[in-house]
């Protein structure tokens, strides 16, 4: 049976903790002689080398005796109470120990996760840098030959080297429709572009860059 000072110990220790807890309450008194390997296997149901490994263990402690001739003997109920703080040390310092065993595979998988998102920022923040600095907005000024024409029609990407990802007209962005949308003056064209694909913008539109 296990009790307080035995949770997380093996078969053989938890029957030497039940053993010395009944010495401990004196339910063994000093001098009294316990039962024979044999029957204390058939009471904790256990062979009779565990509780041969059992008997060794409180023998070692003090706790009783192993008599030639006579049997197993109860020695001090002091040294069983000595014995329980013992194992209870043992058994809070195991805990202790699979806990911070726990602790340190949490750190670790907190430590890669962070080391992730770290990257990702880093990534993230040098896409930003670069595509601020290919981020562009110009606008089709009155008279651009490009008024009531298409991107599809003007080939726009093949001829600027630019790619318009939004159409801004009377401050709402339009659907670019595949490029089928008319272009209108005073259209502001949201564009990916070299420093040499701008230049080809806007000699196409005759419009400078607004952003």
């Amino acid at each position: 049976m296990a009790g307080p000072h035995s949770e997380g110990l093996s078969r053989y220790e938890q029957i030497a903790v039940d053993i010395a807890q009944k010495i401990a309450s004196q339910e063994y008194t000093e001098g009294m002689k316990l039962h024979g390997r044999s029957t204390l296997a058939s009471q904790y149901n256990v062979s009779p080398e565990t509780i041969r490994r059992a008997i060794s263990v409180l023998d070692a402690a003090k706790v009783v005796r192993v008599q030639p001739g006579v049997g197993i003997v109860v020695l001090s109920k002091r040294a069983a109470e000595l014995f329980l703080s013992q194992m209870h040390f043992k058994r809070t310092l195991e805990e202790l120990h699979r806990r911070l065993t726990e602790l340190v595979e949490k750190r670790r998988v907190i430590d890669n996760e962070i080391d992730q998102v770290l990257h990702d920022i880093q990534h993230s923040s040098h896409r930003y840098v670069v595509l601020h600095d290919l981020l562009h907005c110009v606008a089709i000024p009155e008279g651009s030959p490009v008024i009531g024409k298409t991107l599809r029609e003007l080939s726009f990407r093949n001829v600027t080297g630019a790619t318009v990802v939004s159409i801004e007209r009377s401050d709402r962005a339009m659907n670019l429709a595949a490029g089928e949308a008319p272009l209108s003056a005073g259209d502001l064209l949201w564009l990916i572009a070299e420093p040499g694909s701008l230049a080809q913008v806007e000699r196409l539109l005759g419009s400078g860059p607004q952003m």
